[in-house]
């Protein structure tokens, strides 16, 4: 797996390549870096006055305190963020951790020679700005600590939710407060187990909003107050900024590891990708971002606003993951952005038997702040175990892990896990699945497409036989009858029952568009792709599919649009895409642009075999008129061929453009003979239309069950 200097980064793709960014950059990234704690803010009562009174007693006692709190927040697992002296700033991965840490200061300073200490408490994001923490939950954290006093320890309802099914803590409201510069009022907590103060609520005092109000300005402001209720209910009820079945749209950003080794990052992904997975089922969520696009911000210094707006959604869910003994713990929470409001949060802790309903616990409580309307059929699949294995969804996850990353030597990794889970759970029907996955594109050995389709489509039709609810095989059998059975009516039933389980899976939307498509429905099926691309903003293939597919229906200015797209998203897929862009181009007659694209081809990119780079390029230059340079690419295509396989439909374009139809006619007989995958495009590939009125061309069309 390459890696960014010391930060651990996802695998490259065939569609997503790694950006590099210098050892400054990775450290100013590092600095803006967002999460979600548990907070805990102290401060030493009247330290300011013990220093003027007894400067030598004061400084003793902030040693002394030091000790404690380097002691105590060591041994719960949390760090130190901002030391002020007299008082500190710490972050926990867990509200129970963050308590104990506060519990154990506390009581040992209680002892002598006594520190008096207040704490405070909250659940919130932070981010830093070189070296030092900020955030809403810092303030409110900061706030809640105002009100204490000495051997007191104070926290909101945020971290009480955590506490109140655990016999350990006791706790006890002490009301409700309007603290400075915070929007809502908070209610706060006091832990009144034996032994610690529980402050008294007529007498507290911190950093709240002035209550005092001079008498003649009363009217004055009772007449203000009137306009604000009246423009708030106007804004409420007509400019609203909130969910509306035209706004539910959110990403699922990757959960920040903590306490995870980097090689066990695959489970934290793939706790994310499940969480996708399940909101993607639900019909009455508008958008729901994949995997391949909010992949791109793991470990992120992007703000929650700039994410959005990239991936054009109305709210994120961001995280932190942590795993320790036997327990993980999981804090999330989910931003509405253009209010910048929280609309849930939440610190999970989990023994590590749960993992499987991780996933389903947290798509519940989305779903609930969203107020997205959910079936009785959706339901059941949020809550679904595929397995009730936990060692089997380990290999399953590694698996997809591998899968994700298209290389040939992760394809074998990722049949080797799926393999593995199916082993300890022989019943594992999206183990089933993966295995499809990696036999349908051919890239599992050194198998002919004849040979690899077959197996892939036994394994599919596994999964479904253990899960008739299963998009991913419906998916992926979709995909096997439009192109390799060509049997496109029962790929667009099986296509829509995919899409159907689960509206928001990108990849069922990109088959089914290239389905209608190359079928004759070249409308519906740019429309269908169109909302894969709207699912997955940052896919390299989604966005070159688009692109490929606007070429076929001749929308030339869309596809030079989408190709130059997609090289920004994937710049390492320069041959490919330049190639297509080349192509866009030769079709609005900028034929000195077209030439510039071919000649970017330079067969440096190893993901596919050299011949193929001479073959494309070989028809770049034929479309062009340049038969002599066409005919010498051509040439050491085919004794490259010797060496290595390259696609008899892209070497038939190249015979068409020389004018040598039969052979180009003999090419794609072949290319139907093998079921090479190129062969689907057929009926709406514009470089064959000077044969499309051959008897062997329409023969061919029928043999297909296509029509012209």
């Amino acid at each position: 797996m390459t890696r960014e200097l010391v930060v651990p980064h996802p695998g490259i793709s065939n569609w997503l390549i790694l950006h590099k960014i210098s050892p400054a950059h990775l450290s100013s990234a590092m600095s803006q870096q967002r999460r979600l704690a548990a907070i805990l803010f102290t401060d030493i009562v009247d330290s300011t006055a013990m220093m003027q009174k007894d400067e030598h007693s004061a400084v003793s006692m902030n040693m002394r305190y030091m000790t404690v709190l380097k002691r105590a927040v060591s041994s719960h697992a949390g760090e130190i963020l901002n030391d002020y002296g007299d008082g500190s700033l710490c972050a926990f991965a867990s509200a129970t951790g963050a308590v104990r840490c506060a519990i154990e200061m506390q009581q040992q300073l209680q002892t002598e020679p006594k520190v008096p200490l207040r704490i405070g408490l909250h659940i919130g994001e932070i981010f830093f700005e070189e070296g030092k923490a900020f955030g809403d939950g810092v303030n409110v954290a900061s706030r809640i600590q105002s009100l204490g006093i000495a051997n007191s320890i104070l926290f909101s309802a945020e971290i009480n939710n955590k506490l109140k099914n655990q016999p350990e803590f006791k706790t006890v409201s002490v009301g409700r407060f309007h603290f400075k510069n915070v929007d809502e009022q908070i209610e706060v907590f006091a832990l009144s187990n034996e032994g610690f103060i529980v402050p008294d609520k007529t007498k507290l005092q911190g950093k709240l909003q002035e209550k005092k109000v001079r008498r003649k300005w009363i009217l004055p402001l009772a007449i203000l107050l009137l306009l604000a209720v009246s423009f708030l209910v106007y804004q409420n009820v007509f400019h609203a900024t909130r969910f509306t079945e035209g706004d539910k749209t959110i990403a699922v950003l990757p959960f920040e590891n903590r306490g995870i080794r980097d090689t066990d990052e695959y489970i934290s992904d793939g706790i994310t990708q499940d969480i996708i997975k399940n909101l993607s089922k639900i019909a009455s969520l508008n958008k729901v971002i994949g995997w391949f696009s909010v992949r791109r911000f793991k470990k992120t210094n992007e703000t929650l606003k700039q994410v959005a707006d990239e991936l054009g959604v109305a709210a994120v869910l961001s995280g932190s993951m942590e795993q320790h003994a036997d327990k993980i713990h999981i804090i999330a929470e989910l931003t509405e952005i253009n209010t910048s409001k929280r609309l849930w949060g939440d610190d999970f802790e989990y023994d590590s038997r749960d993992i499987l309903s991780i996933q389903s616990k947290v798509v519940g409580e989305i779903v609930n702040a969203l107020k997205a309307k959910v079936t009785p059929q959706e339901k059941n699949g949020i809550a679904k175990q595929y397995t009730e294995n936990v060692d089997a969804y380990k290999y399953y996850l590694k698996g997809r892990n591998f899968w994700n990353h298209r290389g040939m030597a992760d394809f074998d990794s990722a049949e080797a896990n799926f393999k593995a889970a199916i082993k300890l759970d022989p019943d594992y029907a999206l183990a089933y699945a993966g295995l499809a996955d990696c036999y349908t594109i051919n890239q599992s050995g050194n198998m002919s497409q004849l040979e690899a389709i077959p197996i892939a489509r036994e394994f599919a039709d596994k999964a479904l036989a253990l899960d008739s609810n299963l998009s991913e095989g419906y998916t992926t059998l979709g995909f096997i009858q439009y192109n390799f059975e060509y049997e496109w009516e029962n790929s667009r039933k099986t296509l829509e029952r995919a899409i159907e389980l689960e509206p928001g899976n990108p990849t069922a939307h990109l088959y089914y568009g290239n389905m209608l498509q190359f079928s004759g429905h070249t409308d519906a099926g740019l429309k269908e792709v169109e909302k894969a691309a709207e699912l997955n903003p940052l896919g390299w293939a989604e966005n070159w599919v688009l692109g490929r597919n606007s070429y076929f229906a001749g929308l030339y200015d869309k596809a030079i649009s989408q190709f130059k797209k997609a090289i920004k998203m994937a710049p390492g897929q320069v041959e490919t895409t330049a190639w297509s862009l080349g192509l866009a181009y030769f079709h609005k007659k900028m034929y000195q642009e077209a030439r510039e694209e071919f000649d970017k081809i330079t067969f440096t990119d190893h993901k596919n075999p050299i011949d193929y780079y001479f073959a494309v390029q070989s028809f770049g230059y034929a479309l062009l008129g340049d038969t002599i340079k066409a005919k010498d690419l051509l040439k050491k295509s085919l004794e490259e061929k010797r060496k290595d396989w390259v696609s008899p439909y892209v070497l038939s374009r190249i015979y068409v453009a020389l004018g040598n139809y039969p052979r180009a006619l003999d090419l794609l007989e072949k290319s139907y003979d093998i079921r090479d995958l190129h062969t689907a495009y057929l009926n709406v590939d514009p470089e064959l239309k000077q044969i499309r009125n051959e008897p062997r061309f329409k023969d061919l069309l029928k043999k297909m069950n296509l029509s012209e």
